[in-house]
Formats: structure tokens, C-alpha cells, sequence
């Protein structure tokens, strides 16, 4: 009898021990969630208000990454680098009016929405009118915000390539057009990553990258055809009527020609484009809040 109950302490501390150890590793770990470009994410803020996006071809290689810290390797890019974003020409991939009117429709959600990104629920309908409808096209990490319990919750995510979005005029992902969430730059990942949700064919860790806002705001983006492989501008806040083609962008290969913001070359850029220079460093990211920088720490 005695040796029975010993072995049944025995085993019950081996469970509790490993029980431990699992419990421990968790808190060891900190989760993003992987958010395929149609997926609809647990509590939205709105139904989608994204547009049709044609399937990506291959495109151009976005310029070389600036250097970043951090336990996770995310390779960071200014939102103002030619061709970080794609779209399709004369088309719109997001609908921000009608995000507008579902957001004021409900004076609570519209609170918790506009309160992400330092604004008031009178600052909404403006602010979105100013935002610019694209795709993103490398899988990108942001800091999500789902509307839970009346509030704005924030979750760290990647974002799969051909996922619409609203960037600001910096060229910072605000908008997540299939849930109508909020976007902020991504937080610092201190931890070993434990990746949730459903991943995507293609999907590596070590893929994903992160966007920097330019040094100044722009009037305009050079985005790529998803389409075509292409280059086309698009001034800030369009929503695709205003589109032009960048002749002699086709293909993978841009000729030289006027220097770009930060100082990668395509030709045929509007002053406004150029505008956008960025700056390239090592320290703390530079996101804005309200039009306004603020100090966030690199992801």
C-alpha cells in the first residue's frame, strides 16, 4: 500500500513539474498573430470595407533594409522607399468614406477607434479622407487594436502580403481595411515569438518587415502594380482617379533618374514624392501619433 501511494506522489510531482516547466516557457514567450489578407480577426470594429485586390505577381524587391535592434529580426522600411507598397492603377483597394460612416454610427466604437491614434471622434471623418487606399506587398508586423468590451485592444500581428490598408501621409499603416481596426507601428517583441492564428504559404519569420515613417510628410507614394509589376504614383488621399503611371518602371529594373526619396532612383517623380525623404538609423522608431512624432521603442 505504502509503495502504491509512493508511486502516485512520484508520478503526481512529475506532472506537477512539467506542468511547471510548460507553464514557464509560455511566459517566456509573447504571441503575434498571423493574419491572412481576407481573414476576418475576432472582434472587428467594422464589417470590410476593403476592395477587390488582384493576386500578387512577382514584384520588385523593395530597397535594402535599414538596421534595427531587437530579439526578432524585422527588417525595417521608410515609408517613403519607391515601391514598399503596391495597388492597382485607377483602382482603390479600401473604402475610408464608408469606414467613416460605420465608425460614427456607433459613438462608443468611434471613441475607442479615434483614441489609438490620439484623435476624437470629430477628427475621424477627416483624418480617414486624408489616408491613402493600397496593399501591403511583404508581410508586414504592425500593433492591431480589436474592439473588445467596448474598448480598443491591442494585439501585436503580421499582416500577409496583398492585405489592404490606409497609410498616413509619413507612409504608416493606420488602417486595416478587412476589419476597419486601427494600425500602429509594431512593439518591441522582448521575448521569443509564439506565432498564432493561420499562417499562409510562404510565411517566415524572418520575412516580415516593419515600416518607419518618412522624415517628412508626402504628397505623394510611387506604389507598385500587383498587376503588372509596374510603378505608378498616387497623391496622398487618392483613391485612384488621379493615378499616373512612372514611365520606364516596368520589371524589376528602375533606369536612373530622379533621386527618390531617400535616395533610391526612379524616374520621373514628382517634387511631392521627393518631399518624403527619409532618414536612416539605429535608434528608437519615430511613429506619429495625432500628425505628431512620437518615441515608440524598435520592434
Amino acid at each position: 500500500m505504502l509503495l502504491i501511494v509512493g508511486l502516485a506522489a512520484f508520478a503526481l510531482a512529475i506532472g506537477l513539474f512539467f506542468l511547471g516547466r510548460q507553464a514557464q516557457q509560455a511566459q517566456l514567450k509573447e504571441e503575434v498573430r498571423l493574419q491572412p489578407a481576407a481573414a476576418v480577426a475576432p472582434d472587428p470594429f467594422t464589417p470590410s470595407v476593403a476592395g477587390p485586390v488582384p493576386a500578387l505577381r512577382s514584384v520588385p524587391s523593395p530597397p535594402d533594409p535599414s538596421p534595427e535592434s531587437g530579439k526578432v529580426r524585422v527588417a525595417g522600411h521608410y515609408g517613403s522607399e519607391p515601391g514598399l507598397f503596391g495597388g492597382t492603377v485607377k483602382a482603390s483597394a479600401c473604402d475610408a468614406r464608408r469606414l467613416a460612416d460605420l465608425l460614427l454610427r456607433d459613438p462608443h466604437k468611434s471613441r475607442a477607434w479615434a483614441a489609438t491614434l490620439g484623435l476624437t471622434s470629430a477628427d475621424l471623418r477627416g483624418y480617414l479622407a486624408g489616408l491613402t487606399p493600397v496593399v501591403v506587398i511583404m508581410d508586414t508586423r504592425v500593433t492591431d487594436h480589436h474592439y473588445r468590451n467596448g474598448r480598443a485592444t491591442p494585439e501585436q500581428a503580421v499582416l500577409e502580403a496583398g492585405t489592404a490598408v490606409l497609410l498616413d501621409r509619413y507612409g504608416v499603416p493606420r488602417v486595416r481595411c478587412a476589419t476597419g481596426d486601427p494600425l500602429r507601428p509594431p512593439a518591441a517583441v522582448t521575448r521569443n515569438v509564439a506565432y498564432t492564428g493561420q499562417s499562409w504559404r510562404g510565411f517566415r519569420a524572418d520575412g516580415t518587415v516593419r515600416v518607419l515613417p518618412a522624415r517628412r510628410p508626402m504628397g505623394a507614394l510611387v506604389l507598385t502594380d500587383v498587376a503588372t509589376g509596374g510603378r505608378f504614383v498616387r497623391p496622398v488621399g487618392g483613391t485612384g482617379a488621379t493615378d499616373r503611371n512612372v514611365p520606364g518602371t516596368y520589371g524589376s529594373s528602375a533606369p536612373r533618374g530622379t533621386a527618390a526619396a531617400d535616395g533610391h532612383s526612379v524616374a520621373g517623380l514628382p517634387p511631392s514624392v521627393r518631399a518624403g525623404e527619409a532618414v536612416r538609423g539605429n535608434g528608437p522608431l519615430n511613429v506619429l501619433r495625432g500628425g505628431w512624432p512620437e518615441s515608440e521603442e524598435p520592434s
